[in-house]
């Protein structure tokens, strides 16, 4: 088989046949030339025995790891990638036939660009019951700054990277992602780290993925900690290596979605909603300042060890 000229990853934990759609979706793209890794950390055999349904197909490679959290996976993904253009979307989603031939030609487009986030769509749902996290926009936009991020707030379910510039800027932080020392925002860290390495972050409408992840409105409260500790974390590390035109991002943080937006209500004699956000946003800010990084790369150091990475046929 020709090498990839792109290549889709796929994080998985203890998600058995849950998987299978995601899998199936990105298997049909009619892009010519893709692999398609999937990073299994599950503690149990079932997803690998569900994907053995694909063993017949060589564009498909199966990597198992006893490792835990997300942004090691997806940087296990990202080193073992043969191309130089990694897709990342989560188990729990489905593409277009044209998904990766849209982002190939999105990334062309703008060389200068080391990140892309597409649209994310709910699918199916019983509002009432819950919600699925999604990223809507109409314009396509180039973030070339750190204010320009404020309001660029992609997500990692639709998500794509230049390997070689990540690579070099430390890949994703390991101790970010769900599961990680930080529980939350290893993709919103990417692109703010992106930025500060010169690089620009895409944003296009042009393409999408659907996602699949329900959550009742009674995980709602813990899901927004667990993602606002994440960004504390995430923001406050350019600040601790002295770049402090970064600080922008974090105050807005504050400012605006944890502070403002929550005491809206107010002004309309309701209670406040929300500021949870700003005490998990402070806690992550905090968590951050205690725990060392790397200056030059912005990653934190000494939260995880060198992975055990074992490529298996299914």
């Amino acid at each position: 088989m020709s090498l990839p000229t792109i290549s889709a990853v796929i994080c998985t934990r203890n998600r058995g046949e849950r998987i299978l759609a995601a899998v199936e979706s990105i298997l049909a793209n009619d892009h010519p030339a893709f692999e398609l890794i999937v990073v299994d950390q599950s503690t149990d055999e079932v997803t690998g025995t569900a994907l053995r349904r694909f063993h017949h197909d060589r564009r498909l490679r199966y990597i198992t790891t006893p490792t835990k959290g997300l942004g090691l996976a997806r940087n296990i993904g990202l080193q073992l990638a043969r191309a130089p253009l990694v897709a990342f979307t989560d188990d729990d989603c489905r593409v277009p036939s044209d998904w990766l031939r849209i982002i190939e030609d999105e990334l062309r487009r703008e060389p200068q660009a080391a990140v892309l986030f597409c649209n994310v769509f709910e699918g199916p749902h019983d509002t009432n019951a819950g919600f699925i996290p999604g990223y809507q926009l109409r314009q396509r936009a180039v973030v070339k700054t750190f204010w320009q991020k404020c309001r660029a707030r992609g997500i990692g379910a639709g998500m794509a990277v230049r390997r070689e510039p990540v690579l070099a800027m430390g890949g994703f932080d390991e101790a970010l992602g769900a599961g990680g020392y930080f529980p939350s925002a290893e993709d919103a860290d990417i692109a703010v780290r992106a930025i500060a390495h010169g690089w620009h972050v895409l944003e296009t409408p042009a393409t999408f993925v659907i996602h699949d992840g329900f959550r009742t409105w009674r995980e709602a409260r813990e899901l927004a900690a667990r993602d606002w500790e994440g960004l504390g974390a995430a923001y406050i590390k350019p600040l601790k290596a002295g770049r402090w035109q970064a600080g922008i991002v974090l105050l807005y943080e504050f400012l605006v979605p944890a502070l403002i937006e929550p005491l809206l209500p107010v002004f309309h004699l309701q209670r406040p909603r929300g500021l949870g956000r700003l005490v998990a946003l402070v806690r992550g800010c905090l968590r951050g300042l205690a725990h060392p990084i790397n200056r030059e790369q912005l990653v934190y150091q000494g939260v995880t060890g060198v992975p055990a990475v074992v490529e298996r046929s299914l």
